[in-house]
């Protein structure tokens, strides 16, 4: 991620529709949480729109971006590129190259740039990692695809001893979605910390339990019969895992948070590594054991969880990469100073 480009639209799209059934499903057999990792996306673009605005206004950007650009077009005529960037025509970006961040006028239809600035070392400061963290909303958007898909292969049979964690993912549902609904940054943020709370003490009890039940379901000295009944609920607390960890990434999308997103990341990688691929003396693993349990499983969950975490290793090595390169620049930029 040395060098990349954020589009930053004149209309967001960020309003919640909290009157949309779809986001309150109660089917108990697959959560999808794509449109509230959608909502959060949005609101990064918009803090960065917001903290740019707030240093430097939007008709002086485009002035400054106007008179200097690369094109005559572009320079002479600031009307003419005002109109393209009303109707949609031309985008305003922000873009990151070699340790510089650059205000842009991109043209949406052929994708180049028509003009850059190099946004003063204050601004950029201000954005803080917003930038970095919507760079990476592609990549966190085919992982949540990929945990979703994992979803779709367990059982979902609820078991009246888990039902308490099982809560938690429903009650922090809810307070992502009426915290991404809020108009008040404040209310906003506290709902979030809330969540992410309620969401933390979820995925402990959970990865516990989990942990604990594999054990009894790998045991040679479990009954089958006891082992279908771990299974389900082996299965059962993994898609709630899976919906919990999803709504921890949405979360920290929405307040702007890459670093403890990454944290979740790496505690629900390190599980998956450690309790569902680690695999026993007879060299079968827990997700081994999950597909190979009863007739017609086709394999899937040892091969999308291998997916998942290969996914998330390399978006934590271009984080890690990206943090090197940015402490190593600003000891210098110190030095120089």
């Amino acid at each position: 991620m040395k060098d990349y480009l954020i589009e930053l639209p004149n209309e967001t799209g960020l309003t919640i529709d909290v009157t949309d059934s779809a986001l309150y499903n109660y089917d108990f057999n697959s959560y999808s949480l794509q449109s509230l990792q959608e909502y959060a996306s949005l609101s990064v673009v918009e803090k960065m729109k917001k903290s740019i605005y707030s240093n430097i206004s939007k008709v002086t950007l485009i002035d400054k971006l106007a008179h200097q650009g690369e094109t005559k077009y572009v320079a002479n005529i600031s009307d003419y590129a005002k109109e393209k960037l009303d109707s949609g025509e031309w985008v305003l970006g922000i873009r990151k190259k070699t340790g510089e961040t650059y205000a842009v006028i991109r043209d949406s239809v052929t994708g180049k740039n028509k003009s850059f600035l190099t946004l003063d070392k204050e601004i950029a400061k201000g954005l803080g990692t917003l930038p970095e963290l919507s760079a990476i909303q592609g990549q966190l958007a085919s992982i949540s695809e990929q945990i979703e898909k994992l979803n779709h292969l367990v059982q979902r049979v609820e078991q009246g001893q888990y039902n308490d964690r099982y809560a938690g993912f429903f009650s922090a549902r809810q307070l992502v979605i009426e915290a991404l609904s809020s108009n008040d940054e404040e209310i906003k943020k506290e709902l979030l910390i809330s969540a992410v709370k309620v969401n933390n003490d979820t995925i402990g009890k959970l990865m516990l339990s989990l942990h604990q039940d594999a054990l009894e379901f790998i045991d040679i000295k479990t009954k089958r019969k006891d082992a279908k009944r771990i299974e389900n609920i082996l299965q059962n607390s993994m898609g709630y895992l899976n919906s919990t960890v999803q709504l921890n990434l949405v979360a920290y999308t929405a307040l702007g948070e890459e670093q403890s997103l990454m944290a979740t990341l790496g505690n629900y990688n390190s599980f998956i590594e450690q309790v569902l691929l680690q695999s026993t003396n007879d060299e079968r693993s827990v997700a081994w054991l999950i597909d190979n349990a009863y007739e017609g499983n086709n394999g899937r969950f040892v091969e999308l969880t291998k997916n998942i975490t290969s996914k998330i290793y390399n978006l934590m090595e271009e984080s890690k990469t990206k943090r090197i390169v940015g402490e190593s620049r600003e000891r210098i930029e110190n030095k120089e100073m």
